[in-house]
């Protein structure tokens, strides 16, 4: 019996492994301190098409299983992530950043962003600054992204604020949100484009989308926070995504009248023609 206890615990012994993660000696399939797996293989095209297969296109899972339940059940899909139904969600930074980085890219293919910064350029009321910053706007969508979804979180947190939820919460129902949208603007931004032409529509084309972009919004704030006065909820929820819009619009235009007064000898010939 002695001798066997012997074999058993060599045995065990020899299942020990050392994670290449972290260090930790452990006899699992996963190291219980961050989650390494114990046998890790090569890296191949084999291994990155199954990492992307099950990272972004499984249907129970990941991006595409995030991005479904957003558009299904937006506020209670939020919820259950916040509350800790998290396993099978992908991570709300991550699924924006490859939201808006597939929205930008149906923008910039179909040439909206071209035609929007040909618009500025070109406009009775040329302006450097706004020519600027537009153009930037387009070459870096995520800055656009930084700016906006903290507002928003900052008056949805304000506006409901005797619900139990803190900023950073906020944060992340706005952030899911805001990724929704980019993915749904790789469809309606198409269809801006080429059901709505003509010079004289002008800035009516957006009508369209910023009423789906409200109606998306509120609802999702609805099944969110679950109020008993649900016109009294949708009317803060609009008020938490314009307001959200206009303070960022306010800080930039603070920020961009700090750079003129700063650097105004450089400015003044761009600025004005001279």
């Amino acid at each position: 019996m002695f001798g066997s206890a012997i074999f058993i615990d060599v045995c065990a012994m020899s299942e020990m492994t050392i994670c290449k993660n972290c260090g930790l000696e452990f006899d699992r399939k996963y190291c219980p301190d961050c989650g390494q797996r114990a046998r890790v293989k090569r890296i191949t095209g084999k291994a990155i098409i199954k990492e992307v297969r099950q990272r972004l296109l499984h249907y129970d899972s990941g991006f595409f299983y995030t991005a479904i339940q957003l558009m299904r059940r937006p506020g209670h899909t939020i919820r259950e992530y916040v509350e800790g139904k998290r396993v099978r969600h992908f991570k709300p930074v991550k699924f924006i950043i490859w939201a808006t980085a597939l929205n930008f890219l149906v923008f910039h293919l179909i040439g909206l962003d071209a035609e929007i910064q040909q618009a500025v350029m070109t406009g009775k009321a040329q302006n450097p600054i706004s020519a600027w910053i537009v153009k930037n706007v387009f070459e870096h969508p995520a800055v656009m992204i930084l700016l906006l979804v903290p507002n928003i979180a900052l008056f949805s947190r304000w506006y409901f604020k005797w619900h139990d939820y803190n900023y950073v919460e906020h944060l992340v129902l706005n952030i899911y949100l805001m990724g929704e949208l980019s993915l749904f603007g790789v469809v309606l931004n198409p269809l801006n484009k080429y059901l709505f032409t003509g010079p004289a529509l002008g800035a009516a084309k957006m009508v369209p989308q910023v009423a789906f972009s409200l109606s998306y919004m509120t609802w999702a704030y609805l099944q969110f926070f679950q109020p008993r006065r649900k016109w009294l909820a949708g009317l803060k929820a609009v008020l938490a995504v314009l307001s959200g819009y206009v303070f960022m619009l306010i800080l930039i235009s603070i920020l961009v009248m700090i750079v003129i007064v700063l650097f105004w000898p450089l400015l003044k010939p761009i600025m004005t023609g001279q």
